[in-house]
């Protein structure tokens, strides 16, 4: 075996054997009676192609905002009635909301790279329907 093959072979062992980074936001929005409820009341996101530890930011619990709980995972868990792929922008690092066509204005550079994308697991919700016309309206792509 030749010296670049087995090199080439060490480095996808060392990157398999590496622990997995806590990559995925478990959310849960509870409904108030002052407030229309959120169209998604249970969703989990994760980013692709984005630094590692981006997600940190993103998941934190907002004091702001009383009725949602946001949970660091390793992954997120089956059992979704929909998926949304959208393409990420800087903005999408503060809002996971804020995705593909709705946040277009960015100045160049940025720090997110193209390719990177916010694939978003819906659990709950109190209209399915409406949750893959966000998906949509928003420039993402929906899937099952």
């Amino acid at each position: 075996m030749n010296l670049s093959l087995r090199s080439v072979l060490l480095a996808a062992c060392a990157v398999v054997s590496l622990p997995a980074a806590a990559n995925s936001c478990y959310v849960t929005a509870e409904t108030s009676g002052a407030v229309p409820p959120p169209v998604v009341t249970e969703k989990c996101f994760e980013f692709h192609g984005a630094e590692d530890d981006s997600i940190d930011w993103v998941c934190q619990d907002n004091e702001a905002i009383k009725n949602s709980r946001r949970e660091i995972r390793d992954s997120c868990p089956s059992g979704h009635f929909g998926v949304c792929t959208a393409e990420m922008t800087p903005e999408t690092l503060a809002n996971e909301r804020a995705t593909g066509s709705q946040a277009n204005d960015t100045p160049a550079p940025t720090t997110v790279p193209e390719t990177a994308r916010i694939v978003t697991y819906n659990y709950e919700s109190t209209n399915r329907g409406q949750a893959k016309i966000d998906c949509e309206s928003a420039g993402g792509e929906w899937s099952q």
